[in-house]
């Protein structure tokens, strides 16, 4: 079975953000630390395309998270995965954009469940792993049992001896508070309540149904 390759779009916004955020100098230690010097000065285009495969992809966001650390990755994964939450509703206008015309008369958790339900298909179109919804009384559990997000990252730790601390898959997370935004009306919180990365079986993340105050 042919691998799958992570959207030339994700790429482009995650390079495009360590550039505007840490500067062209860092973009460039980062690539060739990452092995992908190809994409020195001729960045992956904004489209749907196919580029590297979704472990080289693992290995890029640990090199993010070695270079940068704890503090520095976070803002980069979060401000990306808005950015690539936008984007994927811009090309997949039959998923998500539906979602968003024909279903506003709805209780806004049953429109909630409709838009991660579509995330959780996405997802494991786009990474080949499983990604399953379950409902709670009060919120939503989006559940990756095989993280694409911090699977390197946890090997990274291990052969360094330096222990993650702290949940480390911001991107999903920002993915999903936008879309949930985008789909409410309203921010509602997002938080990673389990990450493989600390020895949890999956990786977690706990969406309220109750909106922001």
């Amino acid at each position: 079975m042919e691998e799958k390759r992570i959207p030339a779009l994700i790429l482009h916004i995650l390079f495009n953000q360590v550039d505007e955020m840490m500067g062209h100098a860092s973009l460039v230690m980062l690539l060739k630390q990452a092995a992908l010097e190809q994409y020195i000065g001729a960045p992956p285009p904004l489209d749907e395309s196919p580029s590297i495969t979704v472990p080289e992809y693992s290995r890029l966001l640990a090199h993010i998270y070695e270079i940068f650390g704890a503090r520095g990755s976070k803002p980069l994964f979060l401000r990306g995965g808005k950015i690539a939450a936008a984007e994927l509703r811009k090309h997949h206008p039959t998923r998500f954009a539906v979602a968003g015309t024909a279903l506003k008369l709805l209780p806004a958790p049953k429109r909630m469940q409709i838009v991660l339900d579509q995330l959780c298909k996405e997802g494991e179109e786009s990474y080949g792993t499983p990604h399953h919804l379950e409902e709670g009384d009060d919120h939503f559990d989006l559940v990756m049992p095989s993280c694409p997000y911090c699977a390197e990252i946890i090997k990274q730790a291990t052969a360094t001896g330096r222990p993650v601390t702290k949940a480390v898959c911001h991107i999903p997370a920002a993915v999903i508070g936008e879309m949930v935004q985008w789909i409410t009306g309203e921010p509602h919180p997002v938080e990673e309540v389990e990450c493989t990365a600390l020895g949890a079986p999956a990786c977690r993340f706990r969406v309220s149904k109750a909106a922001t105050p």
